[in-house]
């Protein structure tokens, strides 16, 4: 048993210290046998991730979320899920297990790894996501549409699990969330390594072009834009970090060109950068206009974009600050990849304000300040 959750840290470590599979708090893992499994903690980084950063939970009582009737409501459902996952929790107490833990529960293998590779996103975010993934992958793979986390998401997978299992008689390895990210199943870590591996190798086959250069060209705010923030009083005390990169630059030279990353693709944009940002044309009245951004969306901007010179992430901390940072360069990527597959397709406006005022993604986004 040590030497499996030995693995599964391994396997969590080697993932989530690739920012091209998992940023921040993002992505889960797990390992289970026939009574217990152990999953990653949400909000959770898997990049420095231990042993005491997973829940252990009680597979028999996992199993009654699958056929248990919950409330048509979505708060009280959520709710009440989210009591029931509680109730599994073998230890440590005073920590909550992924949010996809139920998720892991059904898929039969003992290793899984969940990860949201910008390359894989860069397909599932696409308009021609689909019909690439069935080209690709053919009946060896599960794609499962859009589907809000969380219970209704898992009830989809389950029964796609299903629907595959009867038809193909075998458990599937791969399972691709559309505008989401995928779950790869093992019996052991080589082989998911092995399989994210051919993922990969696969995807780059159809790849047409490839993000320009993300290395920062300038680490330092340019002087005017800096005197601009700090004459702000909503930015003033707020952590920045600055970015000019040829990628940036792409996305940046006018309102036309930034439409392509001005709506998020997956619900850790959200979670990280929110789902409004400031597109910034004349920053002598920055002030102006943080006031009125804040005043239509309800908080902040956490992503700052100075028309043809570079963007701005925004936090509490600078830590915070990078994080939102890599993800909205991610995002980026994600949509000048999507390119190759027919073009970016964000999120729509119902499944934005889902994630929004979900109380389990705020719950993890403060997780992941704290860790």
């Amino acid at each position: 048993m040590e030497n499996n959750l030995n693995q599964l840290v391994k396997l969590s470590q080697r993932y989530g210290q690739n920012p091209e599979y998992i940023i921040a708090g993002g992505g889960n893992s797990s390992f289970k046998n026939d009574e217990k499994m152990w999953v990653k903690a949400s909000g959770t980084s898997m990049g420095n991730i231990e042993e005491d950063g997973f829940v252990c939970l009680d597979r028999e009582k996992m199993q009654i979320i699958s056929g248990k009737k919950y409330s048509e409501n979505v708060s009280a459902r959520e709710q009440e899920v989210k009591e029931d996952l509680h109730n599994a929790i073998l230890f440590p107490e005073g920590k909550r297990p992924s949010v996809e833990a139920s998720m892991h529960e059904i898929i039969r293998y003992a290793f899984i790894m969940h990860t949201h590779p910008t390359l894989v996103n860069g397909v599932l975010c696409a308009n021609n996501s689909k019909e690439v993934i069935n080209d690709l992958f053919g009946d060896e793979v599960v794609y499962v549409p859009y589907t809000d986390p969380g219970y209704i998401l898992f009830k989809e997978v389950d029964l796609a699990l299903q629907k595959y299992r009867t038809e193909k008689g075998k458990e599937p390895q791969i399972i691709f969330l559309e505008n989401h990210g995928v779950f790869v199943g093992a019996e052991t870590t080589d082989e998911i390594n092995q399989i994210y591996t051919e993922i990969e190798n696969k995807l780059n086959q159809k790849i047409k072009q490839y993000p320009q250069s993300t290395q920062e060209q300038k680490e330092i705010i340019p002087a005017d834009i800096k005197k601009s923030i700090e004459s702000c009083d909503e930015l003033q005390r707020m952590a920045t970090v600055f970015d000019s990169s040829d990628l940036t630059k792409t996305f940046i030279a006018n309102e036309q060109s930034f439409e392509k990353v001005n709506v998020p693709f997956t619900p850790d944009n959200i979670v990280y950068c929110k789902s409004k940002y400031l597109f910034v044309i004349e920053h002598s009245n920055l002030s102006d206009q943080v006031a009125a951004f804040k005043i239509n969306n309800g908080y902040n901007p956490k992503v700052i974009v100075f028309k043809g010179v570079g963007i701005v992430a925004v936090e509490e901390s600078l830590k915070s600050a990078q994080i939102v940072m890599d993800v909205f360069k991610d995002m980026m990527k994600v949509s000048y990849l999507s390119e190759s597959f027919g073009g970016p397709r964000p999120m729509t406006a119902r499944q934005i304000d889902f994630i929004d005022n979900w109380e389990v993604e705020n719950y993890r986004r403060q997780m992941s300040k704290a860790n």
